[in-house]
């Protein structure tokens, strides 16, 4: 076997491959929680050392130790086993006990749970009762193609258990109990990790950000806070940068991930810096806030969608459909059908239908001073109707091509004081401003975020420090610098 010197001797003077450089860095990006990370990015190292070792990359293969001596080892260690051979099934007792077997099903296309467990040779009568008692902890009708299911059962075919993930963090379980069935929820083990994310903008906000490895979700996140105070196709240009710090968790025995809290998100523009960070005040309410405290959020979003382009502003302009100039009160957005279409803002929808060349409709009441309009639209947002309250940001709406058009897009209007105005030049009220006690607390949270990112900045530089070889650093020194960073 590998002796202790050699094992030193050979750490002492590695130096990481590029492929293996890369595997790293991917590694230390994924489970980069500033309080953890030290140790976590530490037994990876040591992870991918061992298996270097193992694999003899720096030398050709051998195996490193007397195969008679092994032999030797293991025969002296366990002299009976060897003797004697596999246990023959006759010498097992009728007394042994049978483990259940378990087995894993996914739900088919248009497939009930019931079709799924008789499928799985489940007897018609048992299969109801279980579903009978699913149904008081996990709402059935929700349940897709492709729903995991995983059930136990015994040799002669009876069922001891049903596991059923409906949720990222919690399972619907059903288990026998004396000749019954009984329902309850579990709760699936998770862990919080953060990961930071920067790039460079080369194109649009949306696609730079997708390369950078930022998820999808993240990213309309992204879009959806900034756009209050950015105008996307006039302001953004080629060199400005992101950055995004947000939380995920991590469910480790399902090795899957779900992205959670944006933490902190800062756009450096061409002549500006905007900053966003989540706070939560005393009062248990969360928002977010820009480095002095303010509110980013407006009254009003000042573009309703993901990704946009403007496709014609607002005054006066030829009418495409019409042929003759007129006076354009709003701003069109290039938008294929079914883009969804956010609120503007918190408010009342006054009107939802039909309405003439506007076609599918809605027009939302903010306050006593601004109301909004979507127009054009394919269909109507899940209970948007007229009466209904909706939230800053919540779906209304779908763009289409509705009404006089000659494209599917939507057309925009805000309204103040029941007279339009142009949304993109609009100057609009901003929202509330943290005092007192909470923006001491705020401050101090904002501080250890910005430590918490420099650190990551930090670790990143040192990963790639440690597989440098043009700099001359060992990968315990860097293993030791990384660990020094831990708190």
């Amino acid at each position: 076997m590998f002796r202790l010197r050699e094992i030193l001797d050979r750490i002492t003077s590695f130096r990481l491959s590029d492929d293996t450089k890369a595997r790293l860095i991917q590694f230390g990006r994924a489970s980069e929680s500033p309080l953890g990370f030290g140790i976590i990015a530490a037994s990876g190292i040591m992870l991918l050392v061992v298996v270097h070792l193992l694999s003899g990359t720096d030398e050709p293969a051998s195996t490193g130790f007397d195969e008679t001596e092994m032999t030797e080892t293991a025969a002296s260690a366990e002299p009976d086993l060897l003797a004697t051979g596999p246990v023959a099934p006759e010498s097992l007792t009728d007394a042994t006990p049978v483990a259940p077997i378990e087995k894993q099903y996914s739900l088919k296309r248009n497939e009930t749970l019931i079709g799924l467990l008789l499928r799985a040779d489940i007897p018609s009568v048992t299969a109801h009762r279980i579903v009978a008692e699913l149904r008081d902890v996990t709402n059935l009708r929700r349940l897709q193609r492709g729903q995991e299911v995983r059930i136990k059962m015994t040799p002669e075919g009876d069922v001891t258990s049903l596991r059923m993930r409906d949720s990222f963090d919690a399972e619907a379980v059903v288990t026998a109990t004396g000749g019954s069935f009984k329902a309850d929820r579990e709760a699936v083990s998770t862990i919080t990790l953060t990961r930071l994310v920067e790039g460079e903008i080369t194109d649009s906000l949306y696609l730079s950000a997708q390369r950078a490895g930022l998820p999808t979700t993240v990213i309309v996140e992204l879009i959806r806070l900034m756009s209050f105070d950015v105008d996307f196709e006039r302001e953004i240009r080629t060199g400005d940068k992101f950055q995004v710090y947000f939380e995920r968790r991590y469910a480790p025995d399902f090795g899957d991930m779900q992205e959670g809290q944006l933490l902190q998100a800062r756009l450096t523009l061409q002549r500006r810096e905007l900053e966003a960070n989540y706070f939560v005040d005393a009062s248990g309410e969360g928002d977010y806030f820009d480095g002095a405290g303010k509110s980013t959020r407006k009254a009003l979003m000042k573009t309703p969608l993901d990704v946009t382009v403007v496709t014609s502003s607002y005054g006066r302009r030829k009418h495409p459909v019409l042929g003759y100039t007129r006076m354009h009160k709003g701003v069109d957005f290039r938008a294929r059908t079914g883009t969804p279409i956010m609120a503007a803002g918190d408010g009342v929808v006054e009107r939802a239908s039909r309405y003439g060349s506007y076609g599918n409709y809605i027009r939302i009441r903010h306050n006593g001073t601004y109301s909004t309009a979507y127009a054009h639209l394919s269909r109507y947002g899940k209970g948007v109707k007229a009466g209904s309250r909706v939230k800053q940001g919540q779906i209304i709406g779908y763009a289409g091509a509705t009404g006089r058009v000659s494209a599917a897009h939507l057309h925009y209007e805000v309204m103040m004081g029941g007279k339009q105005v142009n949304p993109l030049t609009l100057d609009l009220p901003t929202g509330r401003e943290l005092k007192g006690q909470d923006l001491q607390t705020f401050a101090a949270a904002r501080t250890r975020l910005l430590a918490d990112i420099a650190q990551i900045q930090t670790q990143h530089s040192l990963i790639l420090t440690a597989g440098n070889a043009e700099t001359g650093q060992t990968l315990p020194e860097a293993i030791g610098d990384i660990q020094g960073t831990d708190r």
